[in-house]
Parts: C-alpha cells; structure tokens; sequence
C-alpha cells in the first residue's frame, strides 16, 4: 500500500492548488493522477473543518470503480468512507442519504439528483455538499445540456468546484466557455457564450451555410491569459521521463475497382454495389459512408443491414498482427467491423475478447486475452487496461472524436502507465481516402488541445 511520501511532487502541487482556490480547473494529462491528488487535498481540507462532505460527478464507470480503487491503494486516505449514488431512484436516494465523506453519482443522474433538492428554482433540502468535483469537465462543456444546468444550479450551493480534465478542450477553444462559467459565472470569459464568440472568433459560413468559428489571431493567448490563475495544466512530458509514443502508419491499397467506386460515391453520393443501393442524403452521412467504405464494408439501409466491400484492410489487419509480440489493444469503428474482425481472428489461433463487461476487462489484464476488441466510445474514462502488458494500440477504423482517440490511446500510454514502455500506436489508413483526412484533423486537434496546455504551463508565474 501506497503512503503519502509516495506522491509526486507535481500531485502535492495539484493538491495545494486545489486547496488554496475554492473554484478551480485541474487540466492535467491522462495516467498523472488528478483523482489522488484531489482526494488529498479534500483529506487536508476535512481535517482543517475547510470542507465537510465532498460530491463526485463523473463517467458512469469512474463514479462506479476509480474513486473507490484509488482509496484502496494509499493508506493516508484509508480512512474516507464512499457512498455510491447510482442504480434505481430508490437505490440512488438510499445512497445519498447514506453518511460518507464522499459520494460519487454518475452525471446522467445530475439532473435527478438535483430535483430532490431545489425544484421550481427554490430549494426545498438543505445541501449536504460543500464541495464538488467534476471529473471529466469537458463532458460539461454544452450549456444545452441538462447536466450543465444542473451544474449551474449546483454551483450556487456549494462553497468549493474543482474541474478535472485529461482533454479540456477536445475540439478546440470554443469549448472552453462552458466549463469555465461554472467556475466564474463568466468573469473571465464573458457572461455569454455569444459574448465569448464575438470577442475572440470570427464567423466564417462554407457553401451549406455552416457557420465555422476560428479564433482571431492572438486570441488563443488572450484566452490563456484570462484563465491562469484558476487552472493548473500540466503535461506528462513535462513531469515524466518517459518514453516517445510512436505512431505508425501502415497504408492500405485499394483494388482498382473497390478505389474506382468509392470516388464515384465521394463525387455523386449515390451507388449501385453488389446489388445494394448505397445512397447519402446529406454530407454527414456522406462522410460516414466513405469511412465505413475505406474501412470494408458499408451499411445499405437503416436497420443495421450492410453490404461487404473488400478485405484490404482486414487482410493488412492480420499481417500486422504477426508481427507484433505480445498483447493488442484493436480500435473498431463500426459494428459491421467487429463482425468481420472476428471471423478474422478466429484464424489467428489466438485467444481474443470483446471489451464489454468487467469480466472481458479482467481477462485481459490477467494476461488470458491476446487480442482485445473495442470501441473507443467504450474504452475512455477510468479503465485500466494497462496491466496486460500490451505495447501495441491499432486503429482498424478512425473515430473523429479527438476525446474518444485521446482516451482509448491513453488507456496504455498516458501518464504512468507508460513508464518503461515502448508504446505504438498503428493506423491502417487506406490510400486516397477519408481515412488520410481523418487522421489529419485528428492531428490539428491534437496539436489545438496540447498547445492550450502547454502554454497554461508556461504561465504558472500568473500564479
């Protein structure tokens, strides 16, 4: 068991910054030990009588297992007790009614959580909890939504917020505002969204009439600047020395005729294939299409039906494998692909899994599973996959979400778990298609959502 003098500097660091400002944002780089390190400083500032109860809102996984676990490994907070506010409304109540130092609710559940205590703007229940964690932050990043809401509505009953983010701004600054007016009520980056626009971003319509907001020049550091002194970020390069992750590119060609007909459909969004009529009513699906037709296979219809394409990529799939010892992490994008990927394995000889339960996850850190299939959207915040002793991450099909490939690439290479591994990180693109595009935006998201990080870094003297 793991004691205090054990922590990292930088982990006291992110504690001390949390206990000195009431409403703060931690953006901190996945596997560098955010949930220790607030459990900590929540520890300092309950034996100070600076917090008496501590509320959770997180993934519903993270609010489930990765609070709990983390108590389990560090005997200085052996002490703190958990309630877990999740299952059947009844369950939930019983839970939150139940005393501990620290409950955890999952925040599909915010919503509900909130209505037992203020209903028609008036609270009806004394709050229990002075302080509040948002774990994964950038999931409230949409003021539409009603965890954001509630949020809001939270964040005048408690005395103390702290924001926890890996990925703070997955799909660039826009959306930053959010987040932070729930820590400032917009003292910082206005008190509109609308205002937040028009101050740093300019509005640019393409040829559908979207509106695309870029930051002005300059703004990227004006935004930095504002926000300092309630955010500590910090990278994992920075603290650790680890080594270089390594991305891989395998390319995959086409059949003349497979490459000749996915141009087709990319020009006139509509194809006759295999007797199937594939068809995009918009660029969207359009774009979705094309992914799925690089990837093998297409679906014809909107029950789940698909048409089989080709074998190019499945066939790179399997070579690649032979070549790299050890476990394999392998990313799917569509349900069609997991169909097909394991009709492929089975002739490897090898044992193989779907990630979809606790049981599959365990099975593949106990060394039982060779290759583990997933889905990024099912393999992000606080899974532990690292214990199977895989280096090797391959992406069979590309997601667009940058949270979601962040995430699931972290699940091996963030933070400590890649201490003393040669992580890489393979993508099967096939050649002249939106595969290459999308690993190209990939890569702008990426450099957005570290530069933003790296300069926070950088102004800590702010502080």
């Amino acid at each position: 068991m793991l004691d205090r003098t054990n922590l990292y500097s930088y982990q006291d660091r992110i504690a001390q910054f949390v206990r000195d400002n009431p409403f703060c944002a931690c953006w901190v780089d996945m596997g560098l030990g955010k949930t220790v390190s607030t459990e900590t400083a929540y520890l300092d500032l309950l034996n100070a009588f600076e917090a008496r109860r501590m509320l959770v809102v997180a993934p519903l996984r993270v609010a489930r297992k990765v609070w709990t676990d983390e108590l389990l490994k560090w005997k200085h907070l052996e002490g703190l007790t958990v309630s877990k506010i999740i299952g059947t409304p009844t369950e939930r109540w019983a839970a939150a009614r139940t005393p501990a130092d620290i409950h955890t609710i999952n925040r599909e559940n915010l919503p509900w959580l909130m209505a037992q205590f203020v209903q028609h703007k008036k609270q009806v229940r004394p709050w229990p909890w002075d302080m509040v964690v948002l774990d994964e932050a950038q999931s409230f990043r949409s003021q539409g939504a009603n965890r954001w809401s509630s949020a809001r509505q939270m964040r005048r009953l408690c005395k103390r917020m702290v924001q926890l983010a890996g990925t703070p701004s997955p799909n660039g600054y826009g959306g930053l505002w959010s987040q932070l007016y729930l820590l400032d009520h917009g003292h910082r980056l206005g008190s509109t969204e609308t205002a937040f626009r028009d101050r740093w971003f300019d509005a640019e319509r393409n040829e559908e009439n979207y509106t695309r907001w870029t930051l002005k020049a300059g703004a990227d550091v004006a935004i930095q600047r504002q926000v300092a002194d309630i955010v500590i970020s910090m990278r994992a390069e920075d603290y650790l020395e680890l080594p270089p992750i390594v991305r891989n590119v395998v390319k995959v060609e086409l059949p003349a005729k497979i490459l000749e007909a996915y141009k087709r459909f990319e020009r006139e969004t509509l194809l006759e294939f295999k007797g199937q009529t594939l068809r995009g009513v918009n660029a969207g699906a359009v774009a979705g299409k094309l992914l799925q037709f690089a990837n093998g296979a297409v679906y014809h219809d909107d029950k789940g039906n698909w048409t089989h394409i080709h074998d190019a990529k499945v066939d790179t799939l399997l070579e690649l494998l032979q070549n790299i010892d050890g476990p394999v992490m392998i990313c799917y994008g569509f349900k069609h692909d997991l169909q097909r990927l394991k009709c492929a394995l089975q002739q490897t000889g090898e044992r193989w899994d779907v990630l979809s339960t606790q049981a599959s996850e365990d099975r593949w850190n106990e060394g039982k599973t060779k290759y583990l299939l997933l889905h990024p959207a099912s393999a992000g915040h606080g899974l532990n996959l690292q214990s199977s002793g895989s280096e090797a991450i391959v992406w069979f099909g590309l997601t667009p979400d940058w949270e979601l490939y962040s995430q699931a690439n972290a699940r091996l290479g963030g933070g400590h778990r890649r201490t003393g591994r040669n992580i890489v990180i393979h993508h099967i693109l096939a050649e002249g298609t939106r595969d290459e595009w999308m690993l190209e935006l990939l890569a702008r998201k990426e450099f957005s959502e570290d530069g933003l990080m790296a300069a926070l870094s950088e102004f800590a003297w702010l502080r």
